[in-house]
Formats: structure tokens, sequence, C-alpha cells
């Protein structure tokens, strides 16, 4: 998956530590999450969050190592035996892994977050709790202090890893099944989309950006140079690239650019290749703000 960075020196750090795992990953199977997915989740929080006062002390993993460990929680088995049969268990030691282990020179927290959020995107659900709650649920999985819970102190009294295991309960029964008739996705991501099928979003102002064709032509005939000419055919609101695009304006962008399944484009083809991390950090922006100075 191309990945799109705003700022190029993060864009090279991503890609100096990515090329250090095998583009094959193994970690990145349907119901668990790999290393580059994780690395990927950290260096986009960082790309986003650049130049903010919730910018990031350090960038990058502290060592390779400890980020494998992280990730091949997921994985421990005994005499053959996985430890983790579900995927909200799977889910819910990586992300322990990743926020208690502190792989990451600075926010871990926060790729934890992200991590969780896109575990469940990966199962088809949808948060159902808060982003103040998933908030303060990162910094009692930090602090250990997940005993507050009833139900965690009835599982630590008879489970070694009752961490884990109340986290991967706290998924499961703080999230339903997501529409799958609609992606979120990201100004960003929805103008590399466009593109792919001769439109593309131009001219923002005043809070709108218009979505135009792409017509292609020669300047001077047969043998001129190729030019590409806009023509607008709807405009919608635009509050920033990096921001989540509302259902309506999808629709209305569908709409307008006949890129719907009337006229053989279905959402699967539509959103193709888009990376749903950047719409989940658009959209759970507020705690993962905070989470920097918690």
């Amino acid at each position: 998956m191309e990945i799109a960075f705003s700022n190029d020196a993060i864009s090279a750090e991503y890609k100096r530590w990515s090329c250090q795992v095998d583009a094959d990953d193994q970690c990145d199977t349907r119901d668990t999450i790999g290393v580059l997915d994780v690395l990927r989740a950290h260096f986009l929080i960082a790309d986003y969050f650049f130049g903010k006062e919730s910018g990031l002390g350090g960038i990058g993993p502290r060592d390779l190592n400890l980020l494998h460990s992280a990730v091949y929680r997921q994985f421990v088995a005994y005499s053959g035996l996985a430890k983790w049969k579900t995927s909200y268990e799977k889910a819910a030691t990586l992300v322990f892994g990743l926020v208690t282990d502190h792989p990451f020179h600075d926010a871990n927290k926060r790729t934890g977050l992200l991590t969780y959020l896109y575990a469940l995107h990966k199962m088809n659900r949808y948060p159902t709790n808060g982003q103040n709650n998933l908030e303060d649920f990162m910094v009692e999985i930090a602090e250990r202090s997940l005993t507050k819970y009833r139900r965690m102190k009835d599982l630590a009294k008879r489970e070694d890893d009752a961490d884990v295991l109340f986290i991967a309960d706290y998924l499961k029964r703080n999230s339903r099944e997501r529409d799958s008739r609609y992606y979120t996705i990201t100004y960003h991501e929805l103008d590399r989309r466009l593109r792919d099928f001769d439109h593309c979003l131009s001219n923002p102002h005043k809070n709108f950006i218009d979505v135009c064709r792409i017509h292609r032509v020669r300047e001077f005939g047969l043998f001129g140079k190729r030019i590409e000419k806009l023509v607008t055919v709807a405009q919608i609101g635009f509050p920033g690239w990096k921001s989540q695009v509302g259902k309506g304006a999808i629709a209305t962008v569908r709409r307008q650019t006949r890129l719907t399944p009337e006229h053989g484009v279905d959402s699967a083809m539509f959103y193709r290749g888009a990376d749903p991390l950047n719409a989940l950090i658009a959209q759970y922006e507020g705690p993962l703000q905070r989470l920097a100075f918690r």
C-alpha cells in the first residue's frame, strides 16, 4: 500500500524503518495486525500531529525487536496450541504490549489506541463507547489500573493474563458490527481515489472545494503537449485535507462523478487501496491529541 505523508522527513524515516521489515509481513493476516501496520499507524500519527503542540517527542521504534515482540504476542502458542483464540484476544494482547512495553520513543498510548481502532475496523466492527472513554481506557492500560472494574477484579482472581482477557472482553462489549456500505476516508485519500477515475478535488476556498473531472487534451493538435483541463462537476464542504469526509459529501461526489454501482463502480472498487488509518486518525483526533499529555 502506498503511504502518503505530508512531511518529507517523516516519510523518509518511515521508509528507513519499514525497509527493515519483510514486505511479505507474515504477521498481517485476516484476524491479526502486522508489524508494518503498527509502524504505519505510528508514523501516520507523527505526520498528522507534526508541528502541533501535541507532536511527538521522538519518532520511530526504540528497538525493532521490541516492536516485533509486541506484535508477535498475537501468535504465542504452547505445544502447538495458540494461546489466544479469538480476534478480540489477539488484538487485546497486541494493544497491551504496545501500551505497556513502550516499543516506540513516544506516542505508545496513541499508537495503541489507533491499533485498537484498526483491529475493530478489520473485524468490520465500530466502537460504541465515547472517545473520552477510549482515551481513559488507554491510560488505565498504561497505568495497570484496570482493577477499578469489577469484571477485571474477578478475572484477576483466577487468570494469569487477566489484563489481556479483560481488554478482549472490553473490545467485544463496546463495539458493534459496522455498516459496510460506507467507509471512512479523508479528503486527501478521497482525492487519491478520484484520480484513479480521472477526477480530483481542486481549488479549496472558503471551506469548500471543487469536485472536478480531469479532461486531458493536446495543446496544439495531435503533436502538442498534453495538458489537463479541470471541469467542475460539484462542490462540497472542505474543513481540511486530513479531515474525514462525511457520508453526505461522499454521496454527492459519487453521484455527480457517476462513480456508483449503477455505473459499474461499487464501494469495493471505489475505496480500493484507501488507508483506513488516515480516516481513523481524523475521526479520533481529540483523544489521540490529548493522550500526548497523559
